[in-house]
Parts: C-alpha cells; sequence; structure tokens
C-alpha cells in the first residue's frame, strides 16, 4: 500500500505531529484518521443515520412555510443587525 502526500503543508503538520508523539508518519495518519472517522460515524449515528444535506432539506421543508410574507433571506436577516454597528438591534 502506498500513500503519496504531495501537499507540503499537510506533510509539515504530520511531520509535526510525528515529532511532538515521538512516532511514525505511517502512525499519527492513521491515529487521525481514525479519531476523525470515529467521530464522523458518531454524528451520522446522532443524526439517524441522515446525511447533513438530508437534515437541512428536511429543515428547509419545514421552515418555508413559516417565510410568507415575500422577504428575502437576506431582507429578514438584515433586520436582525444594526447597518452601522453590525450588532444585534
Amino acid at each position: 500500500m502506498a500513500l503519496n502526500i504531495k501537499d507540503e503543508e499537510t506533510y509539515n503538520l504530520v511531520k509535526q505531529l510525528a515529532a511532538l508523539k515521538g512516532a511514525s508518519l505511517t502512525s499519527v495518519v492513521k491515529e487521525a484518521v481514525r479519531e476523525v472517522l470515529e467521530r464522523e460515524k458518531s454524528h451520522l449515528e446522532e443524526r439517524n443515520g441522515k446525511s447533513r444535506f438530508e437534515i437541512l432539506t428536511e429543515f428547509s421543508a419545514l421552515t418555508a412555510p413559516l417565510f410568507t410574507d415575500g422577504r428575502t433571506a437576506n431582507e429578514l436577516i438584515n433586520e436582525l443587525y444594526d447597518e452601522a454597528t453590525g450588532l444585534r438591534k
């Protein structure tokens, strides 16, 4: 098996992590990928197996009927914040 990392920043980050842990490049990549994979699987379980896209699509379908006065999303957002300061009204 081979994994060829051609991105200099990625390589340097892996190299730094390996040096800090006193481990090989392969082991720190494996550990990092395993941690992210476990976290993503956990998040997927929390979402009942639904992707973020599916969740947002459902949310949009539920909330779209609430916005019936003809204002755009941008107009609604601008209504929340003071134009001069950018702070909430």
